[in-house]
């Protein structure tokens, strides 16, 4: 497992909105770094001077530390972070209980609006921040005058109340900021998860048409079985012309006085091309033929110079006197075709070598 996977489990909430979820993530985190500082630090400096007081302090930390880290995996971050909020403000006053010669404990109370402004939706924060006032209010009432004016306890609530009241304000500027942005990318992130249904809903519609053209062109293939059929007399040289494939890797069959059929087979290359089209032309002369079939169905893939050869031999086949015919170029030799900018004027094409066929049978 790596780091990033082990940090997504560490990190895991069941918050229902994202924001939440991104707020769990940080109580969590805060809460296991102090129970590691707890388990470490606190332990080594307890053991340093150890006393019945000193673990029990400890204990209820990492224990309060755990519920929160808890509530907050449980998806009640609110409740996990005024956890943490409610610890860090007994802290700070306690300390100033503690050591009353020191005034200046009561600043740490800046640390539970910190902790408000990442664990808590924006409009909370003022809500800690009256909590952390009336936590003040209530110090000032519980000290003795005389301990108040010795240690000129007034100036410091005046300025603590300031630093409050100015770090509440930018952390709830802050994190309102946030909280659009993520409302926002939340808004987008749902137009796009519902955008992606729509493609899918247009991919299914179209996996439909497809399927039902599929259907209509198996259909229009019964038919023009059908009609291969009524014409089965008339198409006696193809069917010698498929026995002939089947033995023959490229034969040159005549279906008809003046009509030369000639299959090729596979991956071609220009010199292959040229060893099975030449003789073609040698029958041309020799018969005087006025039409070369090129029969490409059984051909996969031809190269740039295969393309160019089999130009070559349409171009010498209408100086000689006769027509060629590229019957059944499948998509791909097509694409390749067109792709090496081939001049393929020299030539007529049907769909397969029974429409060529078709074709010159009209014709006469």
């Amino acid at each position: 497992m790596d780091i990033q996977n082990l940090f997504a489990r560490i990190t895991y909430n069941a918050a229902s909105s994202p924001d939440d979820q991104r707020r769990g993530r940080i109580l969590i985190i805060i809460c296991t770094g102090i129970i590691g500082l707890l388990l470490s630090v606190g332990v080594a400096l307890t053991l340093l001077q150890p006393s019945p007081g000193r673990w029990i302090n400890l204990g209820l930390a990492v224990f309060v530390f755990t519920v929160a880290a808890t509530l907050g995996r449980k998806g009640y971050v609110a409740a996990g972070a005024y956890v943490l909020v409610v610890v860090s403000m007994i802290g700070s006053l306690s300390g100033l209980f503690l050591n009353p010669n020191s005034p200046f404990n009561v600043f740490y109370l800046l640390i539970s609006v910190l902790l408000a402004s990442i664990l808590l939706p924006p409009y909370q924060i003022w809500i800690v921040l009256g909590l952390c006032l009336l936590s003040v209010a209530g110090v000032m009432v519980a000290l003795p005058p005389e301990q108040r004016a010795a240690n000129s306890f007034g100036p410091a609530v005046a300025h603590l109340i300031v630093l409050l009241t100015v770090s509440a304000f930018i952390s709830f500027i802050g994190g309102r900021s946030l909280s659009v942005a993520l409302k926002a990318a939340n808004t987008a992130r749902q137009q796009a998860e519902a955008a992606t249904r729509e493609l899918s809903a247009t991919n299914a519609a179209l996996e439909m048409r497809v399927e039902e053209r599929t259907a209509a062109l198996r259909q229009l293939a019964e038919e023009q079985r059908a009609i291969a059929e009524q014409l089965r007399e008339s198409l006696e040289a193809q069917q010698l012309l498929n026995q002939t494939i089947a033995r023959m890797a490229a034969p040159i069959i005549p279906v008809s006085e003046d009509t030369l059929v000639v299959p090729l087979i596979g991956v071609l290359n220009g010199e292959q091309v040229q060893q099975l089209l030449a003789p073609a032309l040698q029958f041309i002369q020799q018969t005087r033929a006025r039409t070369l079939i090129i029969d490409m169905t059984g051909v996969m893939k031809l190269d740039h110079p295969a393309a160019v050869a089999l130009v070559e031999i349409g171009r010498a086949a209408r100086l000689m006197g006769a027509e060629t015919i590229l019957a059944g170029i499948s998509p791909q030799v097509a694409q390749i075709l067109v792709g090496q900018d081939s001049d393929l004027s020299v030539f007529r094409t049907t769909a397969t070598l029974q429409a060529a066929l078709m074709l010159i049978y009209f014709r006469f």
